[in-house]
């Protein structure tokens, strides 16, 4: 009895009638049930039952199990609920839902191709290109930042850090990023181009801003600088070179696509 629970809820999701060709094992009615649909029900068993169902019983029992979810199937197929408006609402939903999923799937599949083929022509990185990168940005900085919604609240708080206050303390009890008041370590371009010129210019331990950028207004502290190894170094300045260029390739293709923000609560 646990063995057939085990088999039941394995196949407990009605399938459709199988359409792969293979040799006819059973008929239900008109339809059949193939060794093809067998073996693919079957591999969807966990191992533990497996072993029991690769007996003749076992194939049996799941045979029944098949014979009877078809019934159950074919029997629905023939109810007024079949032909209700109820089902064939969940049925468009879900329909529906299918559509929107295969598309996000095409636009993504359709993007992560494209820019793979970029990254041979437009986007493509020399070793030169890398080298010559790293041998003018070798650092790396690591900072705390605080983010504030208005210039007014930034220099509230600046002052504060100003009389002595701590930065991180500070920074959990004020800042709109409370989850990450120190980044991780960031090389030239990889960092806000607002704020990384003054973050790398910046002596270790010092505290600077306000720096408007997007996200609102900044202040940094700087809590390192470290030479990167020449291997994740010479690798990130290859992202850092590609990223670039493919920034500019948009910024030139949005010259001749036009974007442009309706909403006023966007703007």
């Amino acid at each position: 009895m646990k063995r057939l629970l085990t088999l039941i809820a394995a196949v407990a999701v009605f399938s459709a009638c199988s359409k792969h060709e293979g040799k006819t094992i059973a008929r239900v009615g008109s339809e059949k049930i193939t060794e093809t649909y067998l073996q693919e029900k079957f591999a969807e068993i966990s191992p533990a039952a497996q072993e029991y169902l690769s007996s003749k019983p076992g194939r049996r029992q799941f045979l029944d199990v098949i014979i009877h979810e078809r019934l159950m199937l074919i029997a629905a197929r023939a109810s007024r609920v079949a032909a209700g408006a109820d089902y064939k609402a969940k049925v468009k939903e879900k329909e529906t839902e299918m559509r929107d999923t295969l598309q996000a799937y095409k636009d993504f599949m359709l993007t992560r191709m494209w820019v793979d083929d970029m990254r041979l022509t437009e986007l493509k990185v020399t070793d030169q290109e890398a080298q010559e990168y790293f041998q003018k940005y070798p650092y790396r900085v690591t900072l705390a930042h605080i983010l504030l919604p208005s210039y007014e609240e930034a220099e509230k708080v600046i002052k504060k850090l100003k009389a002595g206050a701590d930065f991180d303390r500070t920074a959990k009890e004020y800042s709109l990023d409370k989850e990450t008041v120190r980044l991780p370590p960031v090389m030239y371009g990889e960092f806000m181009p607002e704020l990384e010129d003054m973050a790398f210019k910046m002596r270790t331990g010092e505290t600077q801003g306000i720096v408007k950028t997007a996200m609102g207004f900044h202040i940094l502290k700087k809590l390192a600088q470290d030479k990167a190894d020449q291997a994740s170094g010479l690798e990130r300045a290859r992202k850092i070179i590609e990223k670039k260029k493919f920034d500019a390739y948009l910024a030139k293709f949005q010259e001749k696509n036009k974007v442009e923000v309706i909403d006023e609560n966007y703007k």
